[in-house]
């Protein structure tokens, strides 16, 4: 009768004890399966492929020419889902030693509101440039103009410190309003798709 009791007060103590073990272990190992929040100083840069489109009320300009540039970003987030960031970008076109360039330079909100998806916009300068390297050179540069940027980010790949995205992004420059009508006498618009490589956890 003392053995049979002494058993079942073991199997109780074993049983208990697993379970306490159970409970211990199973958070520790639910959180070491996610990766961490992606909070504070994050630093990108990205590729893309597209077109410049220029639009003009008189007839300036009415078109587009492929291009392709990049970007390269800063940014801080205050919690895992808001951030604040500086955003560069350039797109250009090269043909027969001519070289247009449009840059769209902001200050942009950046909002997460899933884990891999990042949505920003952003306000802020846009520039024209165009280049000749050729027998002789020289280049042109527009005046600054007011600026808007958008773009959408998807995380493909994530580590504890980086992920590598795929993203779509425009931004538009608008330059001049002679006639005073509250519309910018010519829109320059670059749009592109490319990757992207993010940088964090400092």
């Amino acid at each position: 009768m003392r053995t049979t009791s002494f058993v079942s007060f073991a199997s109780l103590v074993w049983l208990s004890l697993g379970a306490s073990v159970a409970r211990a272990d199973a958070p520790g190992v639910y959180a070491e399966s996610l990766p961490p929040e992606r909070v504070g100083l994050e630093l990108g840069v990205g590729l893309q492929g597209g077109r410049i489109f220029c639009e003009g009320q008189m007839g300036q300009c009415d078109g587009f020419t492929e291009a392709g540039g990049g970007n390269v970003s800063a940014a801080y987030f205050l919690s895992p889902t808001l951030g604040i960031a500086v955003d560069l970008w350039a797109m250009a076109h090269t043909d027969d030693g001519f070289t247009f360039a449009h840059y769209v330079n902001t200050v942009a909100l950046k909002w997460r509101p899933m884990p891999i998806l990042t949505l920003t916009a952003g306000i802020g300068e846009a520039h024209a440039s165009l280049d000749y390297d050729g027998v002789a050179q020289f280049g042109v540069r527009s005046d600054d103009a007011f600026a808007i940027l958008g773009a959408a980010s998807l995380d493909l790949i994530r580590g504890n410190r980086w992920a590598l995205s795929v993203e779509a992004r425009f931004g538009n420059g608008f330059y001049g309003d002679d006639d005073n009508d509250g519309m910018a006498d010519v829109v320059g618009r670059s749009v592109g798709v490319g990757a992207g490589l993010s940088i964090f956890g400092f």
